[in-house]
């Protein structure tokens, strides 16, 4: 199975499924309301994070399920994790917001997930980036600024040896 990744709450339900985008974004913000962070506003058009057919700037399919379950199981070794501990626990429904908040906020939303209903957490987009930051440096991924530099992000989408 894989795991979409979307560029806004609403646009990763099905057109039919409206009611039920605009349930969970009521959900978050009373969640985040009641935690002292801002709410959030998802946008009527999302950005767009392709660069030419590319996700961002990935050339491989890293987001099947299994492979997010497994990166989130590497990074939990090394240290806390609880952004990353969100996408292991459920893979196929967690929502990250561009709000910084210290700990993933569970909201009043659930939906069936294999035959149960699950409560649908939400994380932080910033202290998931800090995390995947820490995770770079603990896999010896070279990062200049923050981020991987074009050399990089070329090995890693032809399986060559960092350098």
């Amino acid at each position: 199975m894989s795991t979409g990744l979307f560029m806004g709450v609403r646009n990763s339900f099905a057109e039919d499924a409206n009611s039920y985008a605009l349930s969970f974004l009521y959900a978050i913000n009373l969640t985040l309301k009641a935690h002292g962070a801002s709410v959030y506003l998802d946008p009527e058009e999302p950005p767009n994070v392709y660069i030419g057919n590319l996700f961002g700037r990935s050339e491989l399919d890293h987001h099947s399920s299994r492979v997010f379950v497994e990166i989130t199981t590497i990074a939990m070794r090394h240290d806390s994790s609880p952004q990353f501990e969100l996408i292991r626990n459920n893979p196929y429904r967690v929502t990250f917001l561009p709000v910084d908040f210290a700990t993933p906020l569970q909201t009043d939303y659930s939906e069936k997930i294999a035959g149960q209903f699950v409560p649908i957490w939400i994380g932080s987009i910033p202290r998931l980036l800090s995390e995947l930051k820490l995770l770079a440096f603990q896999l010896g991924i070279p990062l200049a600024n923050g981020e991987p530099n074009d050399a990089t992000v070329v090995a890693i989408n032809s399986f060559s040896q960092l350098t």
